[in-house]
């Protein structure tokens, strides 16, 4: 389980409390949250190369490339749009949250009255997709 809140640093990984150096936000209708606590919350490792703004994720037998400025995205080597550029904010790679949790086979449930945002996922997906990961819950 992943719990978080739109400008907030604090962020709680399977019931550990930790600090993130950036919070998550909001941009042009878009939840927007930083890349590397997204992955390594879920288990994935990050690289990142400066000189080409890519970030690279590994989950399993899973690698997405990330450029920032592109609305673009790839899987394994197969280009997927996401709907909205991934942005540099403070020193950090930040994606579009619904995009990425939807493309981990997560049901992305937005609850209006505490801000909260709920991303779960049911074995069957789990089975289906071979990601590997089975809940998390992200409040803004």
């Amino acid at each position: 389980m992943i719990l978080n809140q739109i400008g907030s640093s604090s962020i709680i990984i399977d019931n550990k409390s930790m600090m993130m150096d950036t919070a998550p936000f909001m941009w042009e209708g878009n939840t927007y949250v930083p890349l590397r606590f997204l992955a390594e919350g879920i288990g994935a490792n990050v690289t990142w190369d400066q000189a080409s703004q890519t970030a690279w994720v590994k989950a399993g037998t899973v690698t997405l490339t990330f450029w920032v400025g592109k609305n673009v995205m790839e899987i394994n080597g197969k280009q997927k749009e996401i709907g909205a550029p991934v942005i540099l904010k403070d020193g950090r790679t930040q994606v579009p949250l619904r995009f990425i949790t939807e493309l981990l086979g997560w049901d992305v449930k937005w609850n209006e009255a505490d801000g909260s945002i709920a991303l779960t996922k049911s074995m069957e997906k789990n089975k289906r997709n071979g990601y590997g990961y089975s809940h998390a819950s992200i409040r803004r």
